[in-house]
């Protein structure tokens, strides 16, 4: 089994935008379920039980070009339009929790947000992974024979910042040639602007 960091190529693709308003009105402004601003691993979904809209827009000279992806990264999460949904969910659907979104152009999709945390079942390898001493991550590490019935988790030794997966997620995003998000075996590590085009290329 191989184990991988999901990264969101944001320089090719642009940003998952959340409507802040309903969400502040959904939520009555609970910070706990300020899901766009708050990424730890809780259920939403007895607060939210309509679609959240989310918006795809280049809003900087930076991002002018760039395109809609079929798949983000975001905050520990994933956004899925419908047909990486009908993809992912039979192999990720007991990792987490899906809630419906809609989107600027009244497409449906949806938001993903990984439940499994590699320190519940004492998988995260405490020996290798370590931070330096402003306390940024310099590696992550995990027992991976404990986490062969998970496809998709996250770790709390990084703020659940990141997701990582089962090589079984990453093949059937490539197979399915599927846009917005590249794979490393550099666990936890998240800034698109590490890895340079040949590195994409490979992984």
């Amino acid at each position: 089994m191989s184990l991988y960091t999901i990264v969101f190529d944001n320089r090719k693709y642009l940003g998952m935008i959340w409507d802040s308003d309903q969400i502040i009105e959904l939520s009555n402004n609970d910070l706990d379920h300020r899901i766009d601003m708050n990424g730890v691993p809780i259920s939403h979904a007895d607060i939210f039980k309509e679609p959240l809209r989310v918006i795809f827009e280049a809003r900087s000279k930076e991002n002018q070009g760039l395109v809609q992806p079929d798949l983000t990264v975001q905050q520990g999460r994933f956004y899925l339009n419908q047909k990486v949904y009908d993809v992912l969910y039979p192999l990720i659907k007991n990792d987490g929790e899906f809630l419906p979104l809609i989107d600027q152009d009244g497409n449906n999709a949806f938001v993903f947000t990984p439940l499994r945390i590699a320190e519940e079942i004492n998988a995260l390898d405490t020996t290798l992974s370590r931070k330096n001493e402003w306390g940024d991550l310099e590696h992550l590490a995990f027992h991976e024979d404990k986490l062969k019935d998970w496809a998709v988790f996250r770790a709390e030794f990084n703020g659940y910042y990141t997701v990582q997966c089962h090589d079984s997620v990453k093949q059937a995003i490539e197979s399915a040639g599927f846009k917005g998000v590249f794979f490393t075996t550099d666990l936890g590590n998240y800034f698109s602007n590490q890895f340079d085009e040949d590195v994409i290329l490979k992984n």
